[in-house]
């Protein structure tokens, strides 16, 4: 059986739902085709932070630019938000690790505001997101379909998408936004996604309210999320590890010495594979005529989902998002 759509979006994260909804919303025929079910995007704290991630994870290169880059990022968010109906909690982050003076001169050198306080340091500019509401609200409305693509192949004007079940789709453009599973490609296409490492990551749930906003520390992070918080998070070179009961104890270590808690108690530990380039930032653009690509945003796909969006669309459309 054959259907068919405008443009075909193969992946149900942040990227791939953010690009969907920027085009649905101006009246395109898209369709996300997806298995279901967990996937990086909503195994996630939902954290929009160019000021920590610029600080923890600096690019060598040029860390003030990489650092203009996510917060131009960031600024994207609040028209992102209010067009897809996302709540945007806009609270701020704590560092409760050490050396508070050096990360307030830090955080400033890189053009971001941060204060001393009693228990370390206060940044207004990182932002956050519930993952699991965000996704929601990015899908409504949204044609999707339930599967797996197992080839993209170009098929005369058109490309054709094969199905797991056998089932085709045929679309005149196509967005692969599938993290680090990818179907049959045409050779160019597999050429430009080569380079996409998977890293796995783990973060642990607990149903006590630990903190009432984001607060960060060396190796670590804990999020409110619900009524609970989320504890995060491992960086598994390579996809989940086999064995990661170590890993998962010494995040959980961090987290205690730095909270002040004795103990953490039960927790639920949650699990994805993220993609990632080698400079860290996502891989986009047109790699053949009507394929694009929206992938690899390495653990800031909340972070870049509307830049991403922005970009992708702008190349199926001929103009801006925003």
């Amino acid at each position: 059986m054959t259907s068919s759509c405008d443009i075909a979006v193969i992946g149900a994260g942040v990227l791939g739902l953010g690009v969907a909804a920027e085009l649905h919303a101006r009246g395109r025929d898209v369709c996300v085709i997806d298995p279901g079910g967990a996937n990086a995007s909503s195994v996630a704290a939902g954290m929009i932070a160019p000021a920590m991630e610029s600080l923890l994870d600096p690019w060598e290169a040029d860390p003030a630019g990489r650092a203009a880059v996510l917060r131009a990022a960031r600024d994207l968010w609040p028209r992102f938000a209010e067009r897809h109906g996302i709540a945007l909690v806009r609270d701020g982050v704590d560092w409760i690790g050490e050396d508070p003076d050096g990360v307030v001169a830090r955080l400033e050198a890189l053009g971001f505001a941060a204060e001393r306080t009693a228990a370390g340091v206060f940044c207004p500019e990182d932002w956050r997101v519930d993952p699991v509401a965000a996704l929601a609200a990015l899908g409504q409305g949204v044609e999707r379909r339930n599967g797996r693509v197992t080839a993209v192949q170009r098929s005369g004007e058109a490309w054709r998408l094969t199905l797991a079940d056998g089932a085709e789709v045929s679309a005149q453009a196509v967005v692969l936004a599938s993290g680090t599973t990818f179907p049959d490609l045409p050779g160019a296409v597999t050429r430009a996604v080569c380079q996409v490492q998977a890293i796995g990551g783990r973060l642990a749930y607990t149903p006590l309210r630990l903190v009432e906003r984001p607060a960060r520390f060396v190796g670590g992070y804990a999020v409110p999320l619900g009524e609970g918080t989320v504890i995060g998070a491992t960086m598994e070179a390579g996809g989940l590890m086999a064995e990661a009961t170590a890993l998962q104890d010494a995040l959980l270590e961090r987290a205690c010495a730095s909270l002040g808690l004795a103990e953490m108690g039960p927790v639920a530990w949650r699990m994805g594979v993220r993609g990632a380039t080698t400079d860290g930032l996502p891989l986009t653009g047109e790699v053949m005529p009507g394929l694009h690509l929206a992938l690899a945003p390495r653990r800031n796909g909340w972070l870049m989902g509307p830049l991403v969006a922005g970009e992708v669309t702008a190349g199926l459309q001929g103009g801006g998002v925003f």
